[in-house]
């Protein structure tokens, strides 16, 4: 009975010591639940801050479809008017006018409306796959900033160490990681604040070329329309304006 007393003592002394020998590493444990909440804190402020930049570049990315649409619609606009004007012209023309030669120029004027279709819609492809890559370029980078605040460093402390034979080593690091999170990152909203107005700015650039394409091709328009209505005068031997025709007193 003496015997399993001794043993006894002597097991619980042994467990004591070890205890003892190892409560560094338990520090090195409280240590990192210590740190665990800063992590997710983080997260969620930069998440949060790049929340609001999304929103932002979707109200930023309305804005310019809008302007794009009123643009297309203005000059579309402005083309059918431009055809409609030479086709009352040839409407209008006299009976004694030559039928064929007319048909002719309405042919070219039909011929060049379906033109500029075509370069209305060379611009706006263009515009298509400026704002693709404008918009994955912003994205990408949205990306890169969250992914430096999703959880990951938590655990590299441990790295090339050992929590039995150096645990005051980590104890070390991981107070200092938590010194240096102390802070949430506020100058993540001034970046994102400038990576918004960067990206806005880059939109209305495509905008602009946008309206120039748009304005090149209305101009080639024009001139083929001037064109017809040379032709109609020239060629056909009508006239632009109308003329009544004479009526004969009884």
């Amino acid at each position: 009975m003496a015997a399993k007393v001794v043993l006894s003592f002597l097991l619980v002394g042994t467990f004591g010591v070890a205890m003892g020998q190892r409560e560094p590493a338990i520090e090195v444990m409280n240590a990192l639940r210590e740190l665990q909440p800063r992590y997710r804190e983080i997260q969620d402020f930069v998440i949060n801050r790049l929340t609001e930049a999304r929103l932002n570049s979707s109200q930023v990315i309305y804005t310019f479809h809008s302007e794009i649409i009123d643009s297309k619609d203005k000059f579309v606009r402005s083309a059918i008017a431009e055809e409609q004007g030479v086709l009352t012209i040839l409407d209008r023309q006299l009976e004694s006018v030559d039928r064929t030669c007319l048909g002719f120029v309405r042919s070219t004027v039909d011929m060049n409306i379906n033109l500029v279709g075509v370069s209305y819609t060379n611009c706006i492809t263009r515009v298509d796959d400026s704002l693709a890559g404008i918009v994955a370029e912003f994205y990408r980078t949205i990306q890169q900033d969250e992914s430096q605040y999703t959880g990951g460093g938590l655990f590299d402390v441990f790295r090339g160490e050992n929590i039995f034979h150096a645990p005051s080593t980590l104890v070390e690091k991981l107070n200092k990681r938590l010194e240096e999170l102390g802070q949430n990152p506020t100058y993540i909203a001034s970046e994102l604040f400038d990576l918004i107005t960067e990206f806005e700015e880059e939109l209305h650039t495509v905008k602009d070329v946008y309206d120039g394409c748009l304005g090149s091709g209305t101009q080639l328009l024009l001139a083929t329309l001037d064109l017809a209505r040379t032709q109609i005068v020239q060629v056909c031997q009508g006239q632009l304006e109308a003329v009544e025709t004479p009526t004969t007193e009884a």
